[in-house]
């Protein structure tokens, strides 16, 4: 178990990151419903294990979509255009129905696939420099503590 003021500075990297990843979605402008933004999130554990989670969808957007590859769920993408509010026009000016845009939409990306974007690993590679600068004063008063505790002057 690792002392708690390691764990402490471990919780404001991860912080870091997390805002970070929040801001790389946002600057490329991945943020549709908002629900991946909002799930982006971190856990320490008590041996000091930080894991980064996020919804399901940040899979796609991490790797992305190849080219020429098979149409994505329609129902997916429907859902997407409703909370959008998107509308298509055919090519007299009118309406088209959402059944319609959502194939249209489907087969663009199936062809054009969809560039992806790595935004936890961006992220942490971002702080990654800042992580010694945050635990190099805790652990040196960590350490002191348990050596001055198991040669007896401090009690437990």
């Amino acid at each position: 178990m690792l002392a708690q003021p390691i764990i402490e500075a471990e919780k404001k990297w991860a912080q870091l990151v997390v805002t970070n990843a929040k801001s790389i979605l946002i600057r490329n402008k991945k943020v549709a419903t908002g629900r991946l933004i909002n799930s982006v999130r971190y856990t320490v554990n008590s041996q000091g294990k930080i894991t980064f989670l996020y919804d399901k969808d940040g899979k796609w957007v991490t790797s992305g979509r190849k080219r020429n590859s098979r149409f994505p769920p329609p129902a997916a993408i429907s859902k997407w255009i409703k909370q959008k509010g998107i509308r298509g026009r055919g090519k007299d000016g009118r309406f088209i129905t959402n059944k319609s845009l959502t194939y249209l939409i489907s087969r663009g990306i199936a062809k054009k696939g969809i560039k992806p974007l790595p935004f936890m690993k961006m992220a942490i590679d971002k702080t990654r420099k800042q992580l010694p600068k945050l635990l190099k004063p805790v652990v040196a008063k960590a350490a002191r503590a348990q050596i001055l505790k198991n040669i007896g002057l401090i009690k437990p």
